[in-house]
């Protein structure tokens, strides 16, 4: 049975429940950007109907939280965020991921929704850390994720069925005491 879960409301973003009916003709229309799909697992969609049944099978995700990530300015739907938790080592370690729309990038829709997640990940979950991972070629995503305050801890090769080789890929981790130390002081801070 999937968590609650919770809304998150920022100035930029809110992240609410995912609303498979109501969001799946923006879902639809985002996924439609090749660049989209450059670097994931994930494919263009064939109809609003199948982003529906896609948004329905991340909802039922017993094992993930997923928010639909809300352009404040304009009510609609311009990404999704997911976190997931396991246990290691007696350590609550949550995992990141998250897809925004192209015409949203470099705005402040990202930053303030993983700021969002990141204080919900450790005050209200408990997390002693967060990861996230993306292959070394996808500079944008790289770059990213670096410049949010993560660590860059691994470096493996995999093969990549989208470019039909092996790559590098990059696991990159923030802990709660690196989070408060980055978000704490931060003007217009969320934690």
């Amino acid at each position: 049975m999937p968590r609650p879960v919770p809304v998150l409301a920022g100035r930029v973003v809110t992240l609410r429940p995912l609303d498979p009916p109501r969001d799946a003709g923006d879902y639809y229309e985002w996924n439609l950007d090749l660049q989209m799909h450059l670097w994931t697992g994930n494919r263009v969609l064939a109809s609003v109907e199948e982003a529906r049944a896609e948004l329905e099978r991340f909802a039922s995700m017993g094992d993930l939280t997923t928010w639909a990530v809300v352009d404040s300015a304009t009510g609609r739907m311009m990404g999704r965020f997911f976190v997931c938790l396991a246990r290691r080592e007696g350590r609550l370690v949550a995992g990141e991921g998250n897809r925004i729309a192209r015409p949203f990038w470099r705005m402040g829709h990202n930053r303030e929704a993983r700021r969002l997640v990141f204080r919900y990940v450790f005050e209200t979950l408990g997390a002693g850390c967060i990861e996230t991972e993306c292959w070394a070629d996808n500079a944008n995503s790289r770059l990213s994720i670096l410049a949010h305050g993560f660590t860059l801890v691994q470096q493996r090769t995999e093969h990549n069925p989208k470019h039909g080789k092996p790559m590098t890929k990059c696991l990159f981790t923030m802990s709660r005491e690196e989070w408060r130390r980055l978000y704490a002081a931060a003007p217009g801070s969320q934690s």
